[in-house]
C-alpha cells in the first residue's frame, strides 16, 4: 500500500485531525509500529514489553503479524489529554504520510506515552492510529510467558490491557468483539471489554451490549468474583482480524 492509497483510506482529516474509516488491504499482513514519546522512552523495558505483549496477544492470527519499534521517539506537548492522544498524534501520523517528521507504517501506528492510565482519557484508537498512556507501568510488566493469561486488577494490568484495547480499535475491532467470562470465582474481561465491565450502569450501557458480536453473553453487573484483566483477544476479536 503506497502513501496515496494510505491517505485515501484515512479519509478527510476534518477539523479534529482524525482518520476516517478505512481498512488494510486484504493481502497485507497486520503491521503494527510502536512509537514512544520522549518521556516514555526513559523506561528501559517499555518498548520491548509493549511489543512482546502485542506479539503474544496476536500470535493466534499467524505469522502475518509484524510488530516493530519505531527507531525515533516522538516529542509531545504533553503526555496525556484528549488534545494530545486524539488530535495531536493522529495529525502527526497523517502529516508524516506526506513527508512530516513521523514515518508511519500503512498498518497501525501505536503511540505509548508516560501519561497516567488512571486519568481519562487514558487512550485513543481509530483505524490505523492509536495512543496509550502508562509507559512506566508497562515497563514493569512480566514477559508474556511469565504472566498469567489474566491479571489481578492493578495499574500495571490496566495499562497493559489498555495498550491491547487501543491497538484493537486501530485494527478495526470494537467493544462488541470482546468477551467476559465467570469461572472459578473470577470475572475475566478481555481487552476489548476491559474495565467497562465494572463501570457504573449508565457508562456500561453506553459502551457494552448484553452480548458480543458473536452472540456470547456478557456477565451481568451483579456477577460476583475477583476482577481479572485478560491479556488475550477473544476468539470473536481474533476471528474479525484478517489472517
Amino acid at each position: 500500500m503506497n502513501r496515496r492509497a494510505f491517505l485515501a483510506g484515512c479519509g478527510a482529516v476534518a477539523s479534529l485531525g482524525v482518520f476516517g474509516r478505512g481498512g488494510l488491504a486484504s493481502d497485507d499482513p497486520l503491521r503494527i509500529r510502536v512509537w514512544l514519546s520522549d518521556r516514555a522512552a526513559e523506561y528501559d523495558k517499555v518498548g520491548s514489553r509493549a511489543c512482546e505483549h502485542l506479539d503474544s496477544a496476536l500470535a493466534p492470527v499467524g505469522d502475518g503479524v509484524q510488530v516493530t519499534m519505531a527507531e525515533e521517539t516522538v516529542t509531545l506537548p504533553a503526555e496525556g489529554g484528549r488534545q494530545v492522544l486524539a488530535r495531536h498524534w493522529p495529525r502527526r501520523v497523517l502529516e508524516g504520510a506526506v513527508g512530516g517528521d513521523v514515518n508511519p507504517t500503512t498498518g497501525v501506528n501505536l503511540l505509548v506515552t508516560d501519561g497516567d492510565p488512571t486519568e481519562q482519557p487514558a487512550g485513543y484508537g481509530r483505524r490505523y492510529v492509536a495512543a496509550s498512556t502508562g509507559a512506566r507501568y508497562i515497563a514493569e510488566m512480566d514477559l508474556p510467558e511469565e504472566a498469567p493469561g489474566d491479571l489481578r486488577y492493578s495499574v500495571a494490568g490496566v495499562a497493559t490491557q489498555l495498550l491491547l484495547h487501543e491497538c484493537g480499535h486501530a485494527l478495526g475491532l470494537t467493544h462488541a468483539h470482546g468477551r467476559a467470562t465467570v469461572s472459578d470465582g473470577r470475572v475475566v474481561a478481555s481487552p476489548m471489554v476491559g474495565s467497562y465491565l465494572w463501570r457504573p450502569a449508565e457508562v456500561r450501557r453506553q459502551y457494552l451490549d448484553e452480548t458480543n458480536a458473536c452472540g456470547d453473553p456478557l456477565p451481568p453487573p451483579t456477577a460476583e468474583g475477583e476482577r481479572r484483566l485478560g491479556l488475550r483477544y477473544s476468539p470473536c476479536a481474533l476471528g474479525a482480524l484478517p489472517s
